[in-house]
């Protein structure tokens, strides 16, 4: 009896301990934390409320009398989960925490031996989220649980023999209706057979009909096409060299044409360029007056973070050394105060280094302050993670864009042109962006002269060939054009040793050799010698003397062009390897916005 009462005595003070709300019963949640202080780890929410279909009126909540058993039940369902996860485990063969549709099943037929609910089973999987997809422990733990009833069996077999009846009875329905089709579908099959074979006959004769009068009319038609080609040749070998000039006039017009018209494009694109670089000065000016004072900001949160991680550290102090509860709580209540005074602070002073590396365009700084205020998870409420986010792409636009102009690709000088543009990111390098486009212009044009080069009949490129004796205009044109392909002119400087290098064909054909001329391989020796040879002459008299070495001529003064471009460059200290020193190069930058500085060059 002793016994009795006292574990009626420790039901009810575990009972009142766990009974937040005093409402004289227990939650699902609350009597789930009292069984996981008594198991540890307890059991899941599904488990409980299991537990409390079993045992107590409702399943959502527990009375003091209805305590011992329902906990009895929450037992036997946690050591059962025990067992149950480890079965688990060793089906679970490929360590991914669930298991197939077909190993559940197996499982609960273990557990549940012949009172297995095979409809039950069937409910559960068409009222999962994703049907066919594998099965974790959690969907199948309390069905393992839970005890079958055999008369749910019973009802469950006689649902199924009353289907299987009817379902026989609509088997034998179908079957005679399928007999019943199947003998009106022979008949008319028989019927469309006959009509079939009287429409045939009456095809094959129009057929023949048919034949015989187009056979006519394409005899007639055959003997009229000869004569008309006949007529049309004639004409066409007339027209086609007064086409070819005609042709060839209007190409160059038309090249002009296009020439003058990207130039006007650049022109406005720099004028709009200087405009908004001038505009966003103006705007970059008034932000840093506004953030002038940003550094005395930062000390100062910087030093109110500090007090208050110093507060909370004494205050955390005092907790662990008072004796008595209301002392606790106070210096616990004070620690967390400070806590939050700290978070507060240090928020403040993440968001202040932000504007101040803002303000100096330092990139370093950018991204370590990005970087905290990511980590920090604080709300761009400024803008300024997106302008800090938006100064960093600039920078790596600004190095994919000297890069590009390094290479002198025109594909990938466009792209990357068309990417700033796309992104915003020219107003912030107006100066790259001008000579980016006065570099894509001549690429372009040199593009142009390459592809009049390929478009060359070989006629053309014969002509040059077929000279005995060159006019010097033509011999010098070709020198300064293989110069530029890296022959040396000692190879060319023989007209016999020239027409057989002219007359090459294949990948050492001269108009493959200058398609996949590279400016950048381009001997600077070599290009200086080619431009002493070609500045004897002018187009004018290179393309009286000969069309096809005029060609050549406007190809090999263009790529002199870039090969003096690209070498000034250097000169300048602008190579690929500075272009990776950003940090250098960004504050320069930053400086010319910051003092006026900018210049825009047309």
């Amino acid at each position: 009896m002793g016994e009795l009462l006292q574990r009626q005595a420790v039901l009810h003070q575990m009972f009142q301990q766990y009974d937040y709300g005093m409402k004289g019963e227990l939650t699902v949640f609350e009597l789930q934390n009292l069984h996981e202080s008594i198991r540890p780890g307890g059991i899941s929410i599904p488990q409980v409320q299991a537990s409390l279909l079993y045992t107590c009126v409702t399943d959502d909540s527990c009375d003091p009398s209805e305590l011992f058993e329902a906990l009895q039940e929450m037992d036997r369902r946690y050591y059962l989960v025990q067992d149950f996860r480890w079965e688990f485990a060793l089906l679970d063969r490929e360590q991914r925490d669930s298991i197939t549709e077909d190993q559940a099943r197996f499982m609960l037929e273990a557990v549940h031996g012949r009172l297995f609910s095979r409809r039950k089973w069937e409910r559960f999987l068409q009222s999962r989220p994703v049907p066919g997809s594998r099965i974790s422990f959690a969907e199948i733990e309390v069905d393992l649980c839970n005890i079958p009833s055999r008369e749910e069996v019973e009802m469950e077999k006689l649902q199924e023999e009353r289907e299987r009846e009817e379902l026989a009875k609509k088997l034998r329905e179908m079957k005679e209706g399928e007999e019943r089709a199947k003998e009106m579908a022979r008949k008319r099959l028989e019927e469309e057979r006959k009509e079939q074979e009287a429409t045939k006959r009456r095809q094959r004769e129009e057929e023949t009909k048919r034949r015989k009068e187009e056979d006519d009319k394409k005899k007639k038609e055959r003997l009229e096409l000869i004569r008309l080609q006949e007529e049309e040749e004639r004409g066409r070998k007339e027209a086609e060299e007064r086409e070819k000039a005609r042709r060839i006039l209007q190409e160059k017009e038309r090249d002009r044409g296009i020439e003058i018209e990207e130039v006007q494009d650049a022109l406005e694109v720099e004028r709009e360029l200087k405009r908004r670089a001038e505009q966003l000065e103006e705007q970059e000016k008034k932000e840093a007056e506004k953030n002038k004072n940003v550094e005395d900001e930062i000390e100062d949160a910087a030093k109110k973070e500090k007090e208050a991680e110093e507060a909370a550290r004494k205050a955390r102090e005092v907790a662990m050394a008072a004796k008595d509860a209301a002392t606790r709580k106070q210096a616990e209540e004070e620690e967390k105060k400070a806590k939050e005074k700290a978070k507060r602070a240090k928020n403040t002073r993440i968001r202040k280094q932000l504007k101040l590396a803002i303000r100096d365009r330092d990139r370093d700084k950018i991204k370590w302050a990005v970087k905290e205020f990511k980590l920090a998870k604080l709300s761009d409420d400024d803008g300024d993670l997106a302008k800090g986010e938006r100064i960093l792409a600039v920078h790596d636009a600004e190095e994919m864009l000297r890069s590009a102009m390094e290479r002198r690709h025109l594909e990938d000088l466009d792209k990357a042109i068309e990417f700033v543009k796309k992104k915003g990111f020219d107003v912030h390098l107006p100066q790259r962006m001008i000579e980016a486009n006065k570099m894509l212009l001549r690429l372009k044009r040199l593009k142009r002269l390459r592809d009049e080069i390929m478009n060359l009949k070989q006629s053309t490129v014969a002509e040059i060939r077929s000279y005995q004796k060159p006019p010097k205009a033509v011999h010098q044109v070709m020198i300064g054009t293989y110069l530029l392909l890296g022959v040396g002119e000692k190879e060319t400087k023989d007209w016999k040793r020239m027409q057989a290098l002219v007359g090459k064909t294949g990948k050492e054909g001269l108009k493959r050799r200058v398609l996949q001329c590279d400016i950048a391989q381009v001997s600077i020796p070599m290009a200086k010698r080619a431009k002493i040879l070609l500045e004897e002459f002018d187009l004018d008299e290179v393309r009286d003397t000969s069309a096809g070495a005029a060609v050549f001529y406007v190809w090999a003064t263009a790529t002199i062009d870039e090969v003096e471009d690209m070498q000034e460059r250097k000169a300048a200290g602008e190579t690929l390897e500075q272009i990776k020193d950003a940090k250098r190069e960004t504050k320069t930058y930053k400086h010319e916005l910051k003092s006026g500085k900018l210049t825009i060059n047309i």
